[in-house]
């Protein structure tokens, strides 16, 4: 693996106002799309190609990975319910098991923040949403950026 980014997903609307059942079930809200999109394009711009997308199975994360997919149409798509349950460890052994080349993780907080703390071997970071942490693998491994994006007004 030679770089791997760490996606949380947008803001999403809560399981009262989208009227479902689960927390897994809730989606994305208008504002979670565009910061995603920002994200994605951001990450674009600064030459990130992932190879695969992987996310987890709630629908957040799905269509967050959706959004990252339809701005890098090449990288092939998966999901893992490690993205979602955890623990850190799960998620840094599904990487490993990866191929080299890029991947793009989507997930939640605070699992991501746990798992770039890991793999930086540091204290978690906090993601929000929207947020990412671009780790280049190697020895050792760096934060080659953070970004949060833009509070809205």
């Amino acid at each position: 693996m030679n770089e791997i980014v760490l996606l949380r997903h947008g803001h999403a609307l809560s399981a009262r106002e989208a009227g479902v059942a689960s927390d897994a079930e809730r989606p994305l809200s208008p504002l979670g799309e565009t910061e995603v999109r920002a994200a994605a394009e951001r990450l674009l711009t600064a030459g990130f190609a992932p190879d695969v997308i992987i996310s987890s199975p709630f629908l957040r994360a799905r269509r967050t990975a959706d959004i990252a997919a339809s701005v890098f149409p090449a990288a092939r798509r998966q999901t893992s319910a490690a993205l979602s349950d955890g623990p850190a460890q799960a998620v840094m052994d599904l990487v490993e098991g990866l191929p080299g080349g890029s991947t793009l993780l989507v997930g939640h907080q605070p699992l991501l923040g746990a798992v770039a703390g890991f793999r930086l071997g540091a204290g978690p970071l906090d993601f929000p949403p929207g947020g990412f942490a671009r780790i280049r693998c190697g020895e050792p491994p760096s934060l080659t950026e953070f970004y949060a994006p833009a509070a809205p007004r």
